[in-house]
């Protein structure tokens, strides 16, 4: 795969939801720049989605998580994460790369997307998705305005089940 020549879309971590079905977490990433708003939705772990709110609140722990040990450790072996994209859906998964920058090299590291978006945070890294993907899995703001624009936080609330069942964690 030519990930490099693939385009890409920035985008940020919007909120956190609960998938009101399952209980299972949700990441809800938004388009940072463009007229259509795109989101897309990954349900995620527990563990990674605890780590990534804990992140976005800015709380200290007194002992590093996971996420914070692999930022120490990429620091320390002279490496520093560049980027980390969502680059495919297959069989109702998605899947993500961190890419290192080492000795001038870039490596793409395959991840887990929720992994790749905790570090991303740590380590202030842009955080990309596949056009094709966010195209064909994505929902723009207007596709999910049905007569009346909901408050962000209720996005979610406004898919149908046929629609939430499309994703695994």
């Amino acid at each position: 795969m030519e990930k490099e020549k693939e385009a890409r879309v920035e985008v940020k971590v919007n909120f956190l939801s609960i998938d009101r079905g399952t209980g299972a977490p949700i990441v809800v990433l938004k388009e940072k720049e463009g007229d259509s708003n795109r989101i897309l939705l990954i349900w995620i772990g527990e563990s990674e989605a605890a780590a990534i709110q804990m992140h976005i609140e800015k709380m200290q722990l007194p002992r590093p998580m996971t996420h914070d040990l692999l930022k120490s450790m990429i620091e320390t072996l002279g490496a520093k994460v560049t980027a980390v994209c969502v680059h495919s859906f297959e069989e109702r998964t998605f899947y993500a790369h961190v890419t290192l920058e080492v000795n001038g090299d870039n490596i793409d590291v395959d991840c887990r997307p929720s992994d790749a978006i905790a570090i991303a945070l740590r380590c202030e890294a842009p955080i990309y998705i596949v056009e094709e993907v966010l195209a064909e899995q994505g929902y723009s703001e207007q596709e999910l305005d049905k007569g009346q624009k909901p408050d962000t936080k209720d996005v979610l609330q406004n898919l149908d089940d046929d629609t939430l069942k499309q994703y695994t964690v």
